[in-house]
């Protein structure tokens, strides 16, 4: 029985030396007319010409495996019999084992993230939340993401509150990096401008929001869409980081926690609105330390602005995560993993409400000084003062409606240490 070597390559060189080389070999390229080792190639057509039953196995030792399995199929070579020499691994691989999903248009969503109504941040959770109930509700397989730029080939964009080179920045590690992190997203893509969405509209795709050819001029978030969702009992704790990003955080947590509970410790320190919703970093500094006192693992994650920036000296040898402040996928497993994520209310805490059985304490302030914090942005968001989030995954997920000072800290913590202990007796 003969084994098909597929591809005059260094691979080849790499296989004929491996413990996979049964001997017995004949070499094909697609053409022929190549040499190895003295032996004229066979071309495709020539494998064309043989019994099919006295080849045993094709070994692919190409990174084209994509095109030889089609060329292969043409001639009646089972995909069974094909294998794919990885000479990073050293390892044979069967090829039906390589083989991805199928996936067509008509299984898939497209959901159309405006940026001309709708901002580079973590907002855009909002919009995968719902974006995946009208998934789930047209009974499509997959979404794939559409950041459609503000600009058009006559018309200028807008950025407003962020400078262009943020809002690129922002784009490339907040908003598309989140996608990801929902498992039916299939792929993401940025148009050249809004003309573009043309193509999509020829195809008569299925779009979130439904009607979006329509009435492209829609919030990203609709908080009354998201109440209702809540009301129904429809399942919104969809997030998940990605498969690669749980088994970094988990190696980090056997390395470094070494058996401790973690707890996760998001700092905002950010130049917009300062006074109001930067978090009091002494206080949190203090807040570590006792926790590192008292058994725990406190792990900072500084402001992605102020990463590169070190702690005050009397606190530096506290544990901090650089890649996790620019890193989404990171942070998420990170606040998938700790035993309890605490903060001030910021853009990247949102994503824990998303996320099945993370914990949290989020503090956030109330003043009618500036808009975020205001009594109308409560109302618009069905938020209550002195109550968590509608939309909280689960009860040990708090919404504490105070300022982060050391003492609130301690007390919010005590307190929900002491309920988790409790309800896992």
């Amino acid at each position: 029985m003969l084994t098909v070597v597929y591809g005059i390559t260094s691979s080849t060189d790499m296989f004929m030396k491996s413990e996979f080389n049964q001997g017995n070999n004949i070499f094909a390229c697609t053409y022929g007319k190549e040499e190895y080792q003295g032996q004229l190639a066979h071309s495709l057509e020539d494998l064309a010409k043989l019994d099919p039953t006295t080849i045993s196995r094709v070994v692919i030792c190409s990174e084209f495996v994509q095109d030889i399995l089609k060329s292969l199929k043409s001639i009646d070579i089972d995909i069974s019999k094909c294998f794919f020499f990885n000479h990073m691994r050293e390892q044979l691989v069967p090829c039906d084992s390589l083989l991805t999903h199928a996936i067509c248009t008509n299984s898939t969503l497209y959901a159309i993230y405006d940026l001309a109504y709708n901002l580079p941040c973590f907002d855009v959770i909002t919009f995968i939340i719902l974006a995946e109930q009208e998934r789930i509700k047209q009974n499509k397989q997959y979404i794939q993401f559409i950041v459609l730029p503000s600009w058009n080939d006559s018309d200028a964009g807008v950025n407003v509150f962020h400078t262009n080179d943020d809002t690129q920045w922002r784009l490339e590690k907040v908003v598309k990096p989140m996608f990801s992190c929902l498992p039916s997203c299939i792929s993401v893509e940025q148009p050249l401008n809004r003309n573009q969405i043309e193509v999509y509209k020829a195809l008569n795709v299925a779009t979130h929001p439904d009607n979006y050819f329509k009435n492209n001029r829609q919030p990203a978030g609709d908080f009354k869409v998201l109440k209702s969702l809540v009301e129904e009992k429809a399942n919104l704790s969809v997030l998940a980081p990605p498969k690669q990003a749980q088994q970094i955080i988990a190696d980090y947590i056997r390395h470094y926690a070494q058996g401790k509970k973690l707890v996760t410790l998001t700092l905002r320190e950010y130049d917009a609105n300062p006074e109001y919703r930067n978090s009091n970093l002494p206080d949190w500094l203090r807040f570590a330390q006792t926790l590192q006192d008292k058994g725990f693992f406190p792990l900072i994650i500084r402001d992605t602005y102020a990463m590169g920036q070190p702690l005050p000296a009397e606190f530096n040898h506290l544990p901090t995560y650089p890649a996790a402040a620019i890193d989404v996928h990171l942070r998420l497993a990170l606040y998938q993993s700790a035993y309890i994520n605490m903060g001030i209310e910021n853009g990247p805490l949102y994503a824990i409400s998303y996320l099945k059985g993370a914990r949290s304490i989020i503090f956030r302030r109330q003043s009618n000084d500036i808009p975020n914090l205001s009594d109308r942005t409560n109302q618009n968001f069905f938020f209550k003062v002195g109550e968590n989030h509608f939309f909280n995954d689960n009860q040990f997920q708090i919404n504490a409606w105070m300022d982060d000072s050391l003492e609130n800290l301690l007390t919010q913590f005590q307190q929900l240490d002491e309920s988790i202990q409790c309800s896992e007796k």
